[in-house]
């Protein structure tokens, strides 16, 4: 595998080896507590013993006194061995020193020593044949010193087996304290460890493709502005020069898709300007050959009249041509009169509507805005050709503004078309979106962008077979 300095790979990887490293440690030092903790318990049954070894030797101990029997002689005698042997266990060195175990076994020495001697001194006492064997009940006893002697031994060797037991209880009882601790400890490493990878994927991955996230969707508003962050992991340094790459390519094709808007709206002005210059050609054509025929009659009023609708139907075509102008020169905001600028695109767009659709004006005259008046004429084409599709058979279109306050003005295009469905109307002004089989899907997606960079605002009001209504906001004055 390959690593590239400051990758996001190599920087996951060796978070997850940090966190395995945690965790496997975690488990070697929980799997020492449980190896402890088992070896405590099954040593207790040995630290039990011996301490119950201890207090029997205590016991037949206090029989031997009282009755002198060989019975309770011997079995002294055997607990003592079995108290050795117990001694020698390794278990019961967990709980205790070496020191404490061979003074303990000191004292089982010296403890039966002393038995011995006790009784010895009581088969001389008693004429007892056997060596070391005890007196028969009733016998005189050793001296009083030396039981004392023996009864302080046995207490030393019952007291060194409880002070083993007790160790083994304080031991187990810390041995489950440090396995609490250091559970808690160890939940409390791996909570912080999964808390440091959340931070670090949250601002290695998480944030990166948030921003990311923003931009696409900002791209489906049609803001088409290059990734500004600069990335430090490699993946995303390539992930974001991919994104701008492709965002300077929308944008291009955007621009391309925009211009050939403007020229499919051009089209539609030149068909309207054909249409409106057959009129005026048709009649200074007709004017010309009549005045050819009466020139030599010297009827000057007659000539004169003809000349007269010769340059009036010349302006007539003039002012078609200036229309066209107009709309084709872009230029820059200044302050016109609305009701001029409309009629003059309703007359160029007249052409393209059928017989069976009314267009209706109302607009006041001397109502002014400031804006670029080239691109109110493409909005209000886009707005009126939509109008016109939304139509199937007979209807009407109307056009009317009004002033709203001292800043705004309004302006409405209604149409009793078909209407629209609520989830379409949501999309309306999306790029690329349409409902129609032809066309981009660009025309109200500019309409939109020309509105808002002009600080205004568009809304819509649409339901299925109840028309179409679209209400738009301007300044009528420089901001």
């Amino acid at each position: 595998m390959k690593f590239y300095p400051g990758s996001l790979r190599e920087k996951i990887i060796i978070a997850y080896l940090a966190g395995a490293a945690l965790v496997f440690a975690f488990a070697a030092l929980s799997w020492n507590n449980l190896n402890t903790q088992q070896a405590i318990v099954s040593s207790g049954e040995t630290v039990s013993s011996l301490f119950d070894t201890t207090l029997e030797i205590r016991r037949f101990e206090k029989n031997y006194f009282l009755y002198r029997t060989a019975g309770d002689y011997n079995e002294l005698l055997a607990y003592i061995d079995q108290a050795d042997e117990l001694l020698g266990m390794p278990e019961i060195s967990m709980f205790t020193t070496p020191e404490v175990i061979n003074g303990i076994r000191d004292n089982l020495q010296a403890y039966r020593v002393l038995l011995t001697q006790d009784t010895g001194s009581s088969a001389a006492a008693g004429g007892s044949t056997g060596p070391g064997s005890p007196a028969a009940p009733g016998s005189p006893a050793g001296g009083p010193a030396l039981k004392a002697a023996i009864r302080e031994k046995g207490k030393e060797i019952v007291t060194t087996g409880e002070q083993i037991s007790t160790s083994r209880n304080e031991i187990m009882a810390d041995t489950l304290r440090s396995g609490k601790r250091n559970l808690l400890i160890g939940i409390g490493l791996l909570l912080a460890a999964v808390l440091a990878g959340g931070i670090l994927f949250s601002r290695k991955a998480i944030l990166p493709l948030s921003l990311l996230e923003k931009h696409m969707v900002r791209i489906t508003s049609g803001e088409f502005s290059l990734i500004p962050v600069k990335f430090r992991d490699r993946e995303f340094v390539s992930l974001k020069a991919a994104f701008n790459k492709m965002l300077l390519e929308l944008r291009a094709r955007q621009d391309y898709l925009v211009e050939s808007e403007k020229f499919a709206a051009m089209g539609t002005l030149v068909f309207g300007v054909a249409h409106e210059l057959n009129n005026p050609l048709a009649n200074i054509s007709a004017s010309c050959q009549i005045l050819k025929e009466e020139i030599d009659d010297g009827n000057i009023k007659y000539q004169k009249e003809l000349l007269g609708q010769i340059q009036a139907e010349t302006d007539r075509a003039s002012d078609v041509v200036d229309s066209l102008l107009n709309y084709s020169r872009s230029k820059e905001k200044q302050a016109f009169e609305l009701k001029g600028a409309v009629d003059e695109t309703v007359r160029l767009v007249k052409a393209e509507m059928p017989a069976n659709i009314a267009l209706q004006i109302d607009i006041p005259a001397g109502l002014t805005i400031y804006a670029d008046r080239q691109k109110i004429q493409q909005v209000l084409i886009n707005l009126v050709k939509n109008a016109i599709d939304a139509i199937e058979r007979e209807g009407k279109i109307r056009v009317f503004a009004a002033k709203l306050d001292d800043k705004n003005l309004e302006i409405v295009v209604i149409d009793n078309g078909a209407g629209m469905e609520p989830d379409k109307v949501e999309k309306i002004f999306d790029p690329f979106y349409t409902s129609k089989q032809e066309g981009y899907g660009l025309g109200l997606f500019i309409v939109h962008n020309i509105i808002a960079d002009h600080g205004g605002s568009i809304s819509v009001d649409s339901y299925p077979g109840g028309g179409t209504t679209f209400t738009i906001v301007l300044p009528m004055k420089e901001s």
